[in-house]
């Protein structure tokens, strides 16, 4: 990327936009289970404690020397968004990473607004799906609908080392899951049936042994069966206790080079208060608009803003980064994502931009982001949207200096 030319030639003044027991071998083909009759039981118990001991729940968090860690402060650094907003029982405890579908057919999504860090990425056709991360299981609200796992997913969780959420899968995904030694949970394989969280006085649904997922009975009233998944923090969380997965996290790195203060890096950036990422024709509007009361990046998709059904509001982030990566078709009806070789991009925040290079030398690798000066990217702290998008997609990002 001459990103000289290329910024020159992207800084626009304007832009008009279109305002049964969990398996880990289920089948890519949504399975619709038959709708139960049981009664379920509302409950007023708190979410079930993990298999932390005692010693892991009470350390302090891994920090460096850049004073993320305020010690007048009860709560403990997030490592996925830099904040110290996390319940102190979760350190050293595992993020968890969700599939969630994105076609138009199933907007509004559910439960995305109080994701820590959210990845969208291509699959087959141009369609994007997100990833959501959470760094605390318990923090998961009703999330949906969710969809099936392809490898480029996979390697995303894998590389933040987090339990892995999905609902069905591509025929291609077990392998790789196996090779590289993925904790994953398919929904599709424990989902219960069809119910509505609503009925219920706290909003939990009691699902018969070994089941954690299911169909929305509204969404099903109003969608594609494809489109209506759902579960919540609470389900994965006993999810994750019956296949006896651990959530001890053996790794302590941040998601990104967090800083106390203000991006040094992205304090050097041009001025960016809008930018369209295009990922394909089908989906050629991922778009951030910069808002400076608010010191945030708001995102809309399909010409309108991107709602959580939950809390009826739009999605928003202090981070936006673009990845272009090696994409390439399989052979058969999906994708290849080289993430292994790397590639070049955007950081944005702050109303600014800056280029960058990123590295994910393999699948468990985390990904990191490197300035001009082979440095890694300072990066202020916040809730962060990554986009994977094709090489071939580069020269259709659009960048609005001012609106």
């Amino acid at each position: 990327m001459n990103y000289k030319k290329i910024t020159a030639a992207l800084l626009v003044a304007a832009m008009a936009l279109p305002a049964g027991a969990c398996s880990k071998t289920a089948e890519e083909t949504t399975q619709v289970t038959a709708e139960t009759t049981q009664a379920p039981v509302a409950s007023e118990e708190s979410i079930p404690a993990t298999e932390a001991t005692a010693a892991e729940t009470t350390m302090a968090p891994v920090l460096s020397d850049d004073a993320l860690f305020d010690p007048s402060n009860p709560m403990a650094v997030n490592p996925i968004t830099g904040l110290q907003t996390m319940d102190p029982a979760n350190v050293g405890l595992r993020s968890v990473a969700v599939v969630i579908n994105n076609s138009h057919a199933a907007i509004p999504q559910r439960g995305i607004s109080a994701a820590d860090a959210i990845y969208e990425y291509q699959t087959e056709g141009g369609q994007t799906r997100l990833l959501a991360l959470f760094a605390d299981v318990n923090t998961i609200p009703e999330i949906g609908s969710l969809r099936s796992a392809r490898i480029l997913s996979t390697d995303l969780a894998a590389g933040n080392n987090s339990v892995f959420i999905h609902f069905g899968r591509n025929a291609r995904v077990p392998d790789h899951i196996s090779a590289y030694g993925i904790d994953h949970i398919d929904g599709n394989s424990c989902s219960a049936g069809v119910y509505s969280s609503a009925n219920y006085a706290d909003g939990y649904v009691d699902l018969p042994d070994g089941l954690f997922f299911w169909r929305d009975a509204v969404w099903k009233s109003q969608r594609a069966i494809e489109h209506t998944a759902v579960t919540d923090g609470r389900h994965i969380l006993e999810a994750i206790e019956y296949n006896e997965i651990s959530m001890t996290n053996t790794e302590d790195r941040m998601l990104f080079n967090f800083v106390p203060g203000n991006s040094a890096d992205i304090a050097t950036g041009d001025p960016c208060e809008q930018i369209n990422v295009y990922f394909s024709g089908t989906n050629p509007d991922a778009l951030f608009t910069y808002d400076p009361l608010t010191g945030l990046y708001s995102k809309s998709e399909y010409g309108n803003p991107q709602i959580d059904e939950t809390t009826g509001t739009q999605i928003s982030f202090t981070n936006v980064f673009v990845l272009y990566a090696n994409i390439q078709p399989h052979g058969d009806t999906t994708i290849d994502a080289y993430l292994e070789d790397g590639g070049e991009g955007w950081y944005v925040s702050e109303g600014r931009i800056i280029p960058i290079t990123w590295s994910k030398p393999s699948p468990v690798d985390p990904i990191v982001i490197y300035n001009e000066n082979g440095q890694e990217v300072e990066v202020n702290r916040g809730r962060s949207y990554i986009c994977v998008v094709d090489n071939d997609m580069e020269s259709q990002t659009t960048i609005t200096a001012s609106l």
